[in-house]
């Protein structure tokens, strides 16, 4: 047996409302999506996907799924390009997306900063510098 992948599936309130964030933020594109209304989706940025389900959905499909509360998910975007993070931070400051991190210069030779997403999840946007 071999593991194939491994893809981060955010449980979320409002999948349409999590695909615009992360479309409009971050560039990923909608792949594939399930429900009227939407609430499962499949999103995607070159090789990287992210799902996104219905809190209210998963809840049905797993006994004693767990309330939602404030993640305590944290999830790493690395990049390759300083100037496009750089680009990306200017972009997240002007949507005004909530920082848990401000930008900054790591002894470790990197740039990192962090935001929420709509239910908290935190993203950690990290690149050599």
């Amino acid at each position: 047996m071999s593991l194939l992948n491994i893809t981060n599936e955010l449980v979320v309130a409002s999948v349409r409302e999590a695909i615009e964030f992360y479309k409009s933020n971050f560039g990923f594109i909608l792949e594939e999506s399930y429900g009227v209304p939407v609430t499962w989706a499949k999103i995607k940025k070159e090789n990287m996907v992210l799902m996104l389900e219905d809190y209210s959905v998963i809840c049905k499909e797993i006994n004693n799924y767990p309330k939602k509360v404030a993640s305590s998910n944290l999830i790493m975007f690395e990049y390759s390009d300083l100037l496009e993070v750089k680009e990306l931070y200017s972009l997240l400051k002007k949507n005004k997306v909530p920082f848990f991190s401000d930008y900054t210069e790591t002894d470790y030779g990197k740039v990192e900063f962090g935001v929420y997403d709509l239910d908290k999840n935190m993203i950690l946007i990290s690149a050599m510098i």
